[in-house]
């Protein structure tokens, strides 16, 4: 168990590593996950609950998809990515969430960036329909994403393996 000193220097580390003007225009994010799924994995009339791991690949299979559509082949092709800022909430007592922030990278796309973040979410296995998107994204955003309180392990929560910062 970490003690309040440490989740605190945590913090003070995430908003030292993550600061809002180092984005172009960034979008404070909501994505809620389903609980479960009836026959996933070949298992057929079965319940699966969802499990930490469920919820990291799911980001990154939706993370693939909305790079695929922002950037088309070069996201394949030379790794081109959006900026992303994930920390994952919920588990014990509360649905599966990701708040984060997510960068549109081109000013043309701006009004069609929620749409997009929407349709991508939605594609994947765990994608509910519980989504928030505002555009309005700035350092209280960061405050509230880095908050103790909805974290089962607080430096767990912060997905490192699907974050990408340029």
């Amino acid at each position: 168990m970490r003690t309040y000193q440490d989740q605190f220097a945590y913090r003070q580390a995430f908003h030292d590593l993550v600061r809002i003007e180092q984005f172009a225009d960034p979008f404070a994010v909501t994505l809620t996950l389903r609980q479960g799924l009836n026959g996933s994995g070949g298992m057929q009339g079965q319940f699966k609950r969802i499990e930490r791991y469920d919820a990291e690949q799911n980001f990154r299979h939706f993370t693939n998809l909305l790079n695929r559509q922002v950037y088309g082949h070069a996201a394949e092709r030379y790794g081109k990515r959006v900026q992303v800022v994930p920390v994952l909430e919920g588990g014990t007592s509360t649905r599966y969430h990701y708040h984060a922030i997510i960068d549109c990278p081109r000013p043309e796309l701006h009004f069609e960036f929620p749409a997009m973040i929407r349709s991508c979410w939605l594609r994947t296995p765990w994608g509910y329909d519980q989504i928030d998107i505002q555009s309005s994204c700035d350092e209280g955003w960061t405050n509230y994403i880095s908050k103790f309180r909805s974290k089962v392990e607080y430096d767990m929560s912060f997905d490192w393996t699907n974050c990408h910062l340029d």
